[in-house]
Protein backbone atom coordinates (compact mmCIF):
# COMPACT_ATOMS: atom_id res chain seq x y z
CA UNK A 1 0.00 0.00 0.00
CA UNK A 2 2.94 2.13 0.94
CA UNK A 3 4.12 1.96 -2.56
CA UNK A 4 1.11 2.58 -4.22
CA UNK A 5 0.88 5.61 -2.58
CA UNK A 6 4.63 6.87 -3.28
CA UNK A 7 4.15 5.87 -6.81
CA UNK A 8 0.92 7.65 -7.47
CA UNK A 9 2.31 10.58 -5.47
CA UNK A 10 5.76 10.48 -7.43
CA UNK A 11 3.70 10.40 -11.10
CA UNK A 12 1.66 13.80 -9.36
CA UNK A 13 5.03 15.57 -9.01
CA UNK A 14 6.27 14.24 -12.31
CA UNK A 15 3.63 15.15 -13.95
CA UNK A 16 3.91 19.12 -14.50
CA UNK A 17 0.46 19.96 -16.41
CA UNK A 18 -1.52 17.30 -14.56
CA UNK A 19 -2.30 20.20 -11.51
CA UNK A 20 -3.35 22.66 -15.04
CA UNK A 21 -5.09 20.55 -16.89
CA UNK A 22 -8.23 22.15 -16.76
CA UNK A 23 -6.43 25.33 -16.98
CA UNK A 24 -5.20 25.65 -20.84
CA UNK A 25 -4.05 28.99 -20.25
CA UNK A 26 -1.96 27.79 -17.62
CA UNK A 27 -0.96 24.75 -19.57
CA UNK A 28 -0.04 27.12 -22.73
CA UNK A 29 2.76 28.94 -20.14
CA UNK A 30 3.86 26.18 -18.58
CA UNK A 31 5.05 24.55 -22.05
CA UNK A 32 6.83 27.55 -22.54
CA UNK A 33 6.07 30.76 -25.06
CA UNK A 34 4.31 29.85 -28.56
CA UNK A 35 4.36 32.00 -31.32
CA UNK A 36 1.26 34.48 -31.06
CA UNK A 37 1.21 34.25 -34.92
CA UNK A 38 1.40 30.28 -35.98
CA UNK A 39 2.16 29.32 -39.60
CA UNK A 40 -1.47 27.60 -39.60
CA UNK A 41 -3.49 30.23 -38.90
CA UNK A 42 -4.68 33.28 -40.85
CA UNK A 43 -3.58 36.79 -39.82
CA UNK A 44 -5.88 38.73 -37.69
CA UNK A 45 -7.99 40.66 -40.22
CA UNK A 46 -7.84 44.53 -39.85
CA UNK A 47 -11.51 46.11 -38.39
CA UNK A 48 -13.30 48.08 -40.88
CA UNK A 49 -12.32 51.74 -41.62
CA UNK A 50 -15.63 53.20 -39.35
CA UNK A 51 -18.18 54.84 -41.77
CA UNK A 52 -19.16 58.59 -41.28
CA UNK A 53 -22.39 59.41 -39.62
CA UNK A 54 -25.01 60.16 -42.46
CA UNK A 55 -26.69 63.86 -41.87
CA UNK A 56 -30.20 63.56 -43.02
CA UNK A 57 -30.88 67.11 -42.86
CA UNK A 58 -28.74 69.84 -44.57
CA UNK A 59 -29.83 73.47 -44.10
CA UNK A 60 -31.55 75.39 -46.67
CA UNK A 61 -30.11 79.11 -46.48
CA UNK A 62 -31.72 79.81 -49.79
CA UNK A 63 -35.24 79.02 -48.07
CA UNK A 64 -34.02 80.56 -45.05
CA UNK A 65 -32.95 84.30 -46.36
CA UNK A 66 -36.17 84.17 -48.30
CA UNK A 67 -38.33 84.02 -45.19
CA UNK A 68 -36.16 86.69 -43.18
CA UNK A 69 -36.56 89.07 -45.99
CA UNK A 70 -40.23 88.31 -46.29
CA UNK A 71 -40.40 88.63 -42.55
CA UNK A 72 -38.92 92.07 -42.28
CA UNK A 73 -40.43 93.45 -45.46
CA UNK A 74 -43.70 92.62 -44.45
CA UNK A 75 -43.69 93.83 -40.88
CA UNK A 76 -41.74 97.24 -41.72
CA UNK A 77 -45.11 97.87 -44.08
CA UNK A 78 -47.34 96.85 -41.17
CA UNK A 79 -45.77 98.87 -38.62
CA UNK A 80 -45.54 101.69 -41.13
CA UNK A 81 -49.50 101.94 -42.05
CA UNK A 82 -50.93 101.59 -38.79
CA UNK A 83 -51.41 99.59 -35.26
CA UNK A 84 -54.24 97.12 -36.80
CA UNK A 85 -51.96 96.26 -39.59
CA UNK A 86 -49.16 95.37 -37.50
CA UNK A 87 -51.56 93.48 -35.25
CA UNK A 88 -52.71 91.44 -38.37
CA UNK A 89 -48.97 90.63 -39.64
CA UNK A 90 -47.91 89.62 -35.91
CA UNK A 91 -50.77 87.42 -35.25
CA UNK A 92 -49.61 85.78 -38.86
CA UNK A 93 -46.19 85.56 -37.70
CA UNK A 94 -47.33 83.93 -34.68
CA UNK A 95 -49.75 81.38 -36.68
CA UNK A 96 -46.70 80.32 -39.24
CA UNK A 97 -44.30 79.97 -36.27
CA UNK A 98 -47.04 77.27 -34.27
CA UNK A 99 -47.63 75.96 -37.38
CA UNK A 100 -44.35 75.48 -38.86
CA UNK A 101 -42.34 74.34 -35.79
CA UNK A 102 -44.87 72.12 -34.82
CA UNK A 103 -44.64 69.92 -38.44
CA UNK A 104 -41.59 70.91 -39.05
CA UNK A 105 -40.17 69.60 -35.93
CA UNK A 106 -42.07 66.48 -36.11
CA UNK A 107 -42.93 67.60 -32.08
CA UNK A 108 -44.54 64.54 -30.36
CA UNK A 109 -48.18 65.94 -29.64
CA UNK A 110 -48.87 67.58 -32.60
CA UNK A 111 -52.29 68.90 -31.49
CA UNK A 112 -52.05 69.22 -27.92
CA UNK A 113 -48.87 71.80 -29.41
CA UNK A 114 -51.12 73.75 -32.01
CA UNK A 115 -53.67 74.75 -29.59
CA UNK A 116 -51.03 75.91 -26.63
CA UNK A 117 -49.17 77.43 -29.51
CA UNK A 118 -52.82 78.99 -30.72
CA UNK A 119 -54.27 79.91 -27.17
CA UNK A 120 -50.63 81.22 -26.06
CA UNK A 121 -50.60 83.73 -29.64
CA UNK A 122 -54.01 85.27 -29.03
CA UNK A 123 -53.42 85.74 -25.28
CA UNK A 124 -50.62 87.76 -25.67
CA UNK A 125 -52.06 89.66 -28.89
CA UNK A 126 -55.22 90.69 -26.24
CA UNK A 127 -52.70 91.70 -23.26
CA UNK A 128 -50.53 93.90 -25.35
CA UNK A 129 -53.67 95.86 -27.07
CA UNK A 130 -55.69 95.55 -24.37
CA UNK A 131 -53.25 97.21 -21.89
CA UNK A 132 -50.52 98.97 -24.47
CA UNK A 133 -49.13 100.77 -21.04
CA UNK A 134 -48.22 97.75 -19.23
CA UNK A 135 -44.81 97.37 -21.38
CA UNK A 136 -44.45 93.49 -21.10
CA UNK A 137 -45.24 92.91 -17.68
CA UNK A 138 -48.66 91.51 -19.05
CA UNK A 139 -47.09 88.72 -21.10
CA UNK A 140 -46.16 86.62 -18.00
CA UNK A 141 -49.65 86.31 -16.78
CA UNK A 142 -49.50 84.34 -20.30
CA UNK A 143 -46.78 82.30 -20.24
CA UNK A 144 -47.76 81.30 -16.05
CA UNK A 145 -51.09 80.25 -17.51
CA UNK A 146 -49.05 78.19 -20.12
CA UNK A 147 -46.62 76.19 -17.68
CA UNK A 148 -49.30 74.16 -16.14
CA UNK A 149 -51.34 73.69 -19.31
CA UNK A 150 -48.40 72.34 -21.03
CA UNK A 151 -48.57 69.63 -18.23
CA UNK A 152 -52.01 68.80 -18.54
CA UNK A 153 -51.46 68.18 -22.18
CA UNK A 154 -48.40 65.85 -21.54
CA UNK A 155 -50.86 63.87 -19.01
CA UNK A 156 -53.88 63.66 -21.11
CA UNK A 157 -51.70 62.10 -24.22
CA UNK A 158 -52.27 58.68 -22.84
CA UNK A 159 -51.12 55.60 -24.58
CA UNK A 160 -49.08 57.51 -26.98
CA UNK A 161 -47.22 59.42 -24.04
CA UNK A 162 -43.86 59.07 -25.64
CA UNK A 163 -40.57 61.21 -25.75
CA UNK A 164 -42.02 63.52 -22.86
CA UNK A 165 -39.37 65.56 -22.50
CA UNK A 166 -38.61 66.26 -26.32
CA UNK A 167 -42.32 67.33 -26.19
CA UNK A 168 -42.59 69.65 -23.58
CA UNK A 169 -39.35 71.23 -24.28
CA UNK A 170 -40.42 71.77 -27.46
CA UNK A 171 -43.83 73.14 -26.49
CA UNK A 172 -42.45 75.65 -24.14
CA UNK A 173 -39.36 77.01 -26.41
CA UNK A 174 -41.95 77.71 -29.37
CA UNK A 175 -44.47 79.09 -26.72
CA UNK A 176 -41.98 81.67 -25.56
CA UNK A 177 -41.21 82.91 -28.80
CA UNK A 178 -44.74 83.36 -29.88
CA UNK A 179 -45.33 85.29 -27.05
CA UNK A 180 -41.87 87.19 -27.32
CA UNK A 181 -43.45 88.32 -30.74
CA UNK A 182 -45.98 90.07 -29.29
CA UNK A 183 -43.67 92.20 -27.89
CA UNK A 184 -43.57 94.23 -31.25
CA UNK A 185 -46.58 95.62 -30.56
CA UNK A 186 -45.36 97.40 -27.28
CA UNK A 187 -42.27 98.67 -29.09
CA UNK A 188 -44.95 100.39 -31.18
CA UNK A 189 -46.55 101.89 -28.36
CA UNK A 190 -43.26 103.53 -27.33
CA UNK A 191 -42.20 106.83 -28.65
CA UNK A 192 -40.82 107.21 -32.10
CA UNK A 193 -43.41 104.63 -32.94
CA UNK A 194 -43.16 103.16 -36.29
CA UNK A 195 -40.05 104.32 -36.68
CA UNK A 196 -38.26 102.21 -34.07
CA UNK A 197 -40.74 99.60 -34.85
CA UNK A 198 -39.63 98.98 -38.93
CA UNK A 199 -36.08 99.50 -37.70
CA UNK A 200 -35.68 96.91 -35.18
CA UNK A 201 -37.58 94.32 -38.46
CA UNK A 202 -35.29 95.88 -41.06
CA UNK A 203 -32.23 95.27 -38.82
CA UNK A 204 -33.23 91.54 -37.38
CA UNK A 205 -34.05 90.65 -41.25
CA UNK A 206 -30.74 91.91 -42.71
CA UNK A 207 -29.00 90.42 -40.37
CA UNK A 208 -30.14 87.13 -41.12
CA UNK A 209 -30.07 87.31 -44.78
CA UNK A 210 -26.60 87.99 -44.20
CA UNK A 211 -25.98 85.25 -42.61
CA UNK A 212 -27.29 82.82 -44.74
CA UNK A 213 -25.74 84.12 -47.33
CA UNK A 214 -22.31 84.40 -45.82
CA UNK A 215 -22.86 80.53 -44.92
CA UNK A 216 -24.02 79.94 -48.30
CA UNK A 217 -21.21 80.74 -50.45
CA UNK A 218 -17.99 80.70 -47.75
CA UNK A 219 -18.98 79.45 -44.46
CA UNK A 220 -15.93 79.76 -42.34
CA UNK A 221 -14.92 79.67 -38.22
CA UNK A 222 -17.28 76.85 -38.30
CA UNK A 223 -18.98 76.14 -34.86
CA UNK A 224 -19.46 72.47 -35.57
CA UNK A 225 -18.13 71.02 -38.62
CA UNK A 226 -20.84 69.19 -39.61
CA UNK A 227 -23.03 72.17 -39.18
CA UNK A 228 -23.02 75.00 -41.93
CA UNK A 229 -23.10 77.62 -39.59
CA UNK A 230 -20.33 79.89 -38.76
CA UNK A 231 -18.75 82.98 -36.37
CA UNK A 232 -18.02 84.77 -39.81
CA UNK A 233 -21.84 84.69 -40.32
CA UNK A 234 -22.48 86.34 -36.98
CA UNK A 235 -20.02 89.20 -37.97
CA UNK A 236 -21.69 89.89 -41.19
CA UNK A 237 -25.34 89.83 -39.38
CA UNK A 238 -23.81 92.39 -36.85
CA UNK A 239 -22.46 94.72 -39.77
CA UNK A 240 -25.61 94.00 -41.66
CA UNK A 241 -28.08 94.95 -38.75
CA UNK A 242 -26.05 98.10 -38.18
CA UNK A 243 -26.42 99.47 -41.43
CA UNK A 244 -30.09 98.53 -41.64
CA UNK A 245 -30.67 100.30 -38.14
CA UNK A 246 -28.60 103.12 -38.88
CA UNK A 247 -29.90 104.03 -42.57
CA UNK A 248 -33.42 103.65 -40.71
CA UNK A 249 -33.01 105.24 -37.30
CA UNK A 250 -29.78 107.51 -37.74
CA UNK A 251 -31.59 110.94 -37.96
CA UNK A 252 -34.06 110.42 -35.50
CA UNK A 253 -33.55 112.46 -31.94
CA UNK A 254 -33.08 109.30 -29.62
CA UNK A 255 -31.33 107.96 -31.82
CA UNK A 256 -28.48 109.45 -33.23
CA UNK A 257 -25.64 107.86 -35.43
CA UNK A 258 -23.84 106.00 -32.56
CA UNK A 259 -26.63 104.64 -31.23
CA UNK A 260 -28.10 103.35 -34.10
CA UNK A 261 -25.30 101.78 -34.84
CA UNK A 262 -25.14 100.11 -31.22
CA UNK A 263 -28.32 98.99 -31.53
CA UNK A 264 -28.70 97.35 -35.18
CA UNK A 265 -25.02 95.84 -34.15
CA UNK A 266 -26.73 93.87 -31.44
CA UNK A 267 -29.36 93.53 -32.92
CA UNK A 268 -28.21 91.57 -35.57
CA UNK A 269 -25.36 89.64 -33.38
CA UNK A 270 -27.90 88.50 -30.42
CA UNK A 271 -30.35 87.05 -33.69
CA UNK A 272 -27.89 85.35 -35.86
CA UNK A 273 -26.78 83.52 -32.97
CA UNK A 274 -30.11 82.71 -32.09
CA UNK A 275 -30.02 81.62 -35.76
CA UNK A 276 -27.39 79.11 -35.54
CA UNK A 277 -28.59 77.58 -31.98
CA UNK A 278 -31.92 77.04 -34.69
CA UNK A 279 -29.58 75.39 -37.32
CA UNK A 280 -27.97 73.01 -34.83
CA UNK A 281 -31.96 72.07 -34.22
CA UNK A 282 -32.42 71.48 -37.53
CA UNK A 283 -29.79 69.37 -38.41
CA UNK A 284 -30.43 67.31 -35.66
CA UNK A 285 -33.86 66.05 -36.84
CA UNK A 286 -34.42 63.11 -39.41
CA UNK A 287 -35.40 63.76 -42.71
CA UNK A 288 -38.44 64.39 -43.42
CA UNK A 289 -41.27 64.88 -46.69
CA UNK A 290 -41.25 67.70 -48.84
CA UNK A 291 -43.36 70.14 -47.10
CA UNK A 292 -41.50 69.28 -43.87
CA UNK A 293 -38.44 70.42 -45.15
CA UNK A 294 -39.81 73.36 -46.47
CA UNK A 295 -41.34 74.20 -43.33
CA UNK A 296 -37.76 73.68 -41.28
CA UNK A 297 -36.19 77.08 -42.63
CA UNK A 298 -39.60 79.14 -41.91
CA UNK A 299 -39.12 77.96 -38.48
CA UNK A 300 -35.76 78.54 -37.46
CA UNK A 301 -36.18 81.88 -38.73
CA UNK A 302 -39.55 82.73 -37.20
CA UNK A 303 -38.11 80.95 -33.89
CA UNK A 304 -35.04 83.05 -33.79
CA UNK A 305 -36.64 85.65 -34.65
CA UNK A 306 -39.41 85.48 -31.81
CA UNK A 307 -36.46 84.91 -29.13
CA UNK A 308 -35.10 88.32 -29.83
CA UNK A 309 -37.83 90.34 -29.78
CA UNK A 310 -38.60 91.07 -26.27
CA UNK A 311 -34.68 91.20 -25.76
CA UNK A 312 -34.51 93.31 -28.50
CA UNK A 313 -37.20 95.69 -27.12
CA UNK A 314 -35.49 96.24 -23.64
CA UNK A 315 -32.32 97.28 -25.77
CA UNK A 316 -33.65 99.93 -27.76
CA UNK A 317 -35.46 101.35 -24.72
CA UNK A 318 -31.92 100.81 -22.78
CA UNK A 319 -29.81 102.28 -25.43
CA UNK A 320 -31.96 105.16 -26.45
CA UNK A 321 -31.08 108.72 -25.60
Amino acid sequence: MTGVVGESAETERGDALSVTAQIPVVDDYAVGPQDPNPPDEAPPSEPPPELEPAHPVQINHIQGAAAAAVLATGLAIASKLGVTPLLIGVAVVQGLLVVSWVFGTALPGRIGGLVIGGLAAGGADVMVSRWPHGQLGTLLGVLGLAIPAMFVHQLTRGVVRTRVVESLSDIALMVVAVVGCAALMQLRHETLGALMTSGFVLAAGAALVAGHLVDLFAPRMLFDPDVPRGLLAVIAGAMAGAVACFLRLHNSFEFDHKRSLIVGGALGALVSLFAIGAAFVEHSLPAGRRPVAVARPVASTLISFGLLVPIGYLLCLTIRA
